[in-house]
């Protein structure tokens, strides 16, 4: 996350002058790029980058120089930008840049603060969601704020809530934050500040509160060897080109700036699009599972989750009758292929629904107390239906 604001420069023959601040966000153990905004830093006469009191980089007549633990994993751009790899708790501070002529007179002069976010938490609206402290160690005095708003505070063991906090907000022994019903406007930035036993601050620890919806789909069925698509609905046709698409844990499809990429097996069966949709063609039995959509919309991750079953469609049903001596008919309905068929019978044009005095249902079997008459039968499931051809039968009566 970077946050830069422009700076208004003055140029003129002799003289180079400008103040800004810059927040500038990283994660930790990640890559972090500081953007100085001054170009032609590596032949420069004079330029000092420090944090607080140290010196962290300096040219002096186009001679850079690195010092202490910065010399290994830091990298300088022509254009003035710096990339520190690995970002630690300890980069967070504040820089500053100076830049000087030959004569000693400052050209350049810029502040820059930099937040290591050392934890990012995952919150599900309407849920809880808990703030770990990284180290092990506590003051007499923790406060937890968001932005200027102070949310909690443990003093001398005493917990403390605030404001809009007041009734969602919990505190514990060690300094862990729990936050109660999350909001959408819970998400962002939060920082932990610890004090010892004489005033002084101990440490400060950031983290990043992330906020997701999930939304539970309806089931999806289709058939073997056809094409099934999955909608992302209600997005009234917007570019939601940050899809992303998974099986289970098993990505699928997303996009990478504006270049779709599959994953596996799904190379050359899946298809994803701007507005979040994903089809499938081609469609195999291996294809059933758990599939997830995960995006962002106005800062919120949604996350939907549905169910893919992939089944054969079933065969036209063969229906035989035989005859019982006390007068009943007893009917078989079968398939030779169809996943999970379900069985429907109609007789003399009449739909039979359940067992009654006149016919008994069992799946596929049917007994009919009638001695003659017509019956069809129909084997179905989520993604086909077919019927039997009409069967007449006569048989005799109950004997007495």
């Amino acid at each position: 996350m970077n946050s830069c604001f422009p700076t208004l420069l003055v140029w003129s023959m002799s003289l180079i002058f400008s103040v800004q601040s810059n927040d500038t966000y990283g994660y930790l153990g990640s890559a972090l790029y500081l953007h100085l905004n001054v170009e032609n830093i590596l032949n420069s006469s004079d330029f000092l980058l420090k944090k607080d009191t140290t010196l962290v980089f300096k040219v002096n007549k186009a001679v850079s120089q690195f010092y202490q633990e910065y010399r290994n994993r830091t990298v300088i751009y022509p254009n003035g930008t710096i990339r520190f790899n690995e970002a630690q708790a300890t980069d967070s501070g504040h820089y500053i840049v100076e830049m000087f002529d030959e004569s000693g007179t400052m050209l350049h002069q810029a502040a820059h603060t930099v937040i290591i976010i050392e934890s990012v938490v995952e919150g599900v609206l309407g849920s809880s969601a808990l703030f770990h402290l990284k180290k092990k160690t506590h003051g007499t005095e923790m406060k937890w704020n968001k932005g200027g708003a102070v949310v909690a505070s443990l003093i001398n063991g005493k917990p403390r809530y605030f404001g809009y906090y007041k009734n969602r907000a919990e505190i514990f022994a060690n300094g862990i934050l729990r936050l109660h019903k999350i909001q959408e406007n819970d998400l962002g930035i939060y920082t932990v500040n610890v004090t010892d036993k004489d005033g002084n601050n101990a440490y400060t620890e950031y983290a990043e509160l992330l906020i997701s919806n999930v939304t539970e789909l309806p089931c999806v069925y289709a058939a073997t060897a056809c094409s099934v698509t999955f909608f992302i609905e209600h997005m009234d046709g917007r570019n939601i080109s940050d899809a992303k698409w998974k099986k289970g844990e098993n990505s699928v499809a997303e996009f990478k700036g504006p270049t779709p990429c599959y994953y596996g097996e799904y190379g050359s069966r899946a298809e994803i699009f701007t507005n979040g949709t994903l089809r499938l063609d081609r469609t195999l039995k291996t294809d059933t599972g758990n599939y997830s959509v995960e995006f962002f919309d106005n800062k919120i991750k949604q996350k939907w989750i549905t169910q893919l079953f992939i089944m054969d469609p079933v065969s036209q049903p063969v229906l035989k009758y035989s005859c019982l001596p006390d007068g009943e008919v007893q009917f078989y309905c079968s398939v030779e292929r169809g996943s999970d068929p379900v069985f429907q019978w109609s007789l003399n044009g009449n739909t039979l629904d359940g067992d009654s005095v006149f016919h008994s249902v069992r799946k596929h079997v049917l007994v009919v107390y009638n001695d003659s008459g017509s019956l069809v039968c129909s084997a179905l499931n989520h993604v086909s239906k077919k019927q039997s051809d009409l069967v007449s039968f006569t048989c005799a009566g109950k004997k007495c």
